[in-house]
């Protein structure tokens, strides 16, 4: 597998590469355009040169010999001029010319010029060299009697010397640019791995936290921007990693307490009969079938909670009429809120929902139950249901803000000693798991006046053409013990 550090080195030197190639394939532009620009000006200057130098003396054309060869085309020169007239004769000849006869072969390749406009072309000499041609009609100076007014002038220069200098500018950008990539390779990945240290340490870091210290957070104050939202977003989550190994452990000790009375009571009574056989009275066998049957409801639940965690809990939707299911659930409680001194404010809107009779059920009896046991003697407990939604509220002045976010914590409790039995401080956890199940969610929220308001939220049902018989109901969500 290609590390982080190859890749980015890889696609740098490609960069840069191409970076480089574009450069010197624009100095290599820019340097031909400007050479070929001065060697077409010093072109013209000796074609005007040769134009100045020339005069009509005695009736005969003349050239300066010395301006000639001062600018290159004497015998030992390396340009060339022909001056031709426009019916295609040869009027003059350069001394280079003359010296060499080879050369002549490239200047009657050219049309005769029809106008007085300059023109600069590319071709070759008569020996196969580029050269460079300036071609243009003069009018010799002094030629009162109009005898030399059809001549034009064909004036040539060799390019190689310009090719040779293109040519070495060509081997040095090269030469330059190859030994520039091959160091960029080691230098890039040295960049990249001081750059990359960072990266490193964070890994290091990372690698030295363990289960058993996961207090331990990463330090953050010498990242660099970059690595300073992954380093957060770890601290997060390291956080609320630590806060689900809290919760799992208090889980696993609140499980075992729960579990370790009703079996301590089973355990004594059963040694009390095995030593006194005459203890074990019809009352002592009834009341061990009573702890049996708290121990068997404590598992039911904590299996429930299981299987909604595992995603195994079966989900069987039907019709439900709210106001019939409500008033099952209430009538269950009234011999305890009635010894309570508590009071039930219904409000229903809607005829029925669609949703898991048993998972319903089960809400109701542990939401109901939780605020029976938990509110004050003498207050009362409002509830209102409606399509997608169940409310129950009721005072709370021993909870905090601070206690909603462990509302739903399984086995917690607020007051620890306010246990027993019937309180085991799993029916607000399996009222959220079933909630979920359901497809919705499970909230509280606490006013300023302490009154607790714990809010079932489901999508709305499609319509609900008949419900259930209510006695049928009882018997499902007396399935799962609340």
């Amino acid at each position: 597998m290609i590390s982080i550090r190859w890749r980015l080195t890889i696609l740098l030197c490609l960069a840069v590469g191409a970076l480089f190639i574009a450069t010197g394939v624009g100095v290599f532009v820019a340097m031909k355009s400007l050479l070929g620009s001065q060697f077409d000006e010093t072109l013209t200057a000796k074609a005007r040169a040769l134009i100045t130098a020339s005069e009509i003396d005695g009736g005969d054309f003349e050239i300066d010999l010395t301006v000639q060869d001062f600018a290159g085309f004497g015998k030992d020169g390396n340009d060339y001029f022909e001056i031709r007239r426009t019916n295609g004769k040869t009027f003059l000849r350069s001394p280079s010319l003359i010296d060499d006869e080879g050369e002549t072969g490239g200047f009657a390749a050219f049309p005769v010029p029809d106008d007085d406009r300059v023109r600069i072309r590319d071709g070759k000499l008569g020996d196969g060299r580029p050269a460079r041609f300036y071609i243009a009609r003069f009018y010799p100076k002094d030629d009162k009697k109009g005898r030399f007014q059809d001549l034009y002038l064909v004036v040539a220069s060799p390019t190689r010397s310009m090719q040779l200098q293109l040519a070495l500018l060509a081997t040095v950008l090269g030469i330059a640019g190859a030994a520039a990539l091959l160091l960029m390779v080691p230098v890039i990945r040295l960049g990249l791995g001081r750059g990359l240290r960072p990266l490193d340490r964070l890994a290091a870091d990372i690698g030295r936290i363990r289960t058993e210290e996961l207090h331990q957070r990463l330090d953050t104050a010498r990242l660099p921007a970059e690595l300073l939202p992954v380093a957060e977003s770890l601290n997060d989550w390291l956080g609320r990693l630590e806060a689900s190994f809290d919760r799992e452990r208090r889980f696993s000790s609140h499980a075992a307490h729960e579990l370790r009375t009703p079996l301590a009571e089973l355990k004594s009574i059963a040694e009390l009969g095995a030593t006194w056989p005459e203890e074990a009275t019809a009352g002592r066998c009834a009341e061990m079938v009573t702890v049996a049957n708290e121990l068997e409801a404590l598992l039911d639940k904590l299996s429930l909670l299981a299987r909604a965690d595992a995603g195994r809990q079966p989900v069987r939707r039907e019709a439900v009429d709210l106001a019939s299911t409500l008033a099952a659930a209430v009538s269950r409680l009234e011999a305890k809120a009635e010894q309570r001194g508590i009071r039930f404010e219904t409000r229903v809107d809607g005829g029925g929902i669609v949703t898991d009779p048993v998972l319903w059920g089960t809400i109701l009896q542990n939401l109901l139950g939780n605020a029976v046991s938990h509110a004050p003697e003498g207050s009362g407990i409002a509830v209102e249901a409606s399509d997608g939604r169940l409310a129950v509220t009721n005072p709370a002045p021993e909870l905090s803000a601070e206690d909603l976010g462990r509302l739903f914590e399984r086995f917690w409790r607020k007051d620890e000693s306010h246990g027993g039995h019937d309180h085991s401080g799993l029916g607000m956890s399996i009222v959220k798991a079933c909630a979920t199940l359901l497809g919705g969610e499970c909230r509280a929220r606490l006013s300023p006046r302490g009154e607790l308001t714990v809010e079932v939220l489901w999508p709305l049902s499609p319509a609900v053409p008949t419900a259930r018989n209510p006695e049928a109901r009882d018997s499902d969500e007396r399935a799962i013990p609340g």
